[in-house]
């Protein structure tokens, strides 16, 4: 349900190349405490973006509306401009857990009242639509981009897609290329 795409090597590199492309140096990510972007891509987040993390502590991997408006910091020069909310579906440090869609759209609400962006992390999106029967596009509509593992729930030997606007998928594909990614294989 997204204009354009572009092949990454792996989950981490999605990830990584959304985050670069949707943010500033200096911006400031929400995102779960054990999520992925936060714990497992090797501080990719302040190496290659220059961005921090703000995590937000919930059990088995679901931040709520509240938190993430609570955590949204006020306009201010001594503060990081909030930037971006990320979400993890299906939560892989949480035993799979997957992330009710009903909260997915009360982010949205707060997120749209901010104007900040998302992300899915939805390395294991098909585990989720699996699970609750749903479709991807179900829970993409709600994020502005959206990156799934093909080597996960589709059991392909290697790669990722990275989803978006059109304008943001060009973005993308420079910071691709930065990373060492753009395959001509691909």
């Amino acid at each position: 349900g997204k204009e354009a795409a572009l092949f990454v090597a792996s989950g981490t590199m999605g990830n990584q190349v959304a985050l670069k492309a949707l943010t500033q140096p200096g911006d400031e990510v929400i995102a779960e405490a054990g999520s992925h972007c936060y714990n497992f891509e090797g501080g990719g987040l302040a190496f290659n973006s220059g961005v921090q993390v703000r995590p937000l502590i919930r059990t088995r991997g679901v931040i709520t509306a509240e938190q993430v408006e609570e955590a949204i910091r006020p306009e201010n020069e001594h503060f990081p401009r909030t930037r971006v909310v990320v979400v993890e579906n299906t939560h892989n440090q949480a035993g799979g857990t997957v992330f009710p869609l009903e909260e997915v759209v009360r982010i949205r609400q707060v997120a749209e009242r901010h104007n900040l962006l998302m992300h899915l992390d939805g390395a294991r999106l098909w585990n989720a639509c699996a699970a609750t029967g749903l479709r991807p596009e179900d829970y993409a509509r709600h994020f502005d981009t959206v990156s799934v593992c093909l080597s996960k729930g589709l059991g392909a030997p290697v790669g990722s897609v990275l989803t978006g606007p059109a304008d943001f998928i060009a973005e993308a594909r420079k910071a691709r290329k930065r990373l060492g990614g753009a395959m001509r294989q691909a």
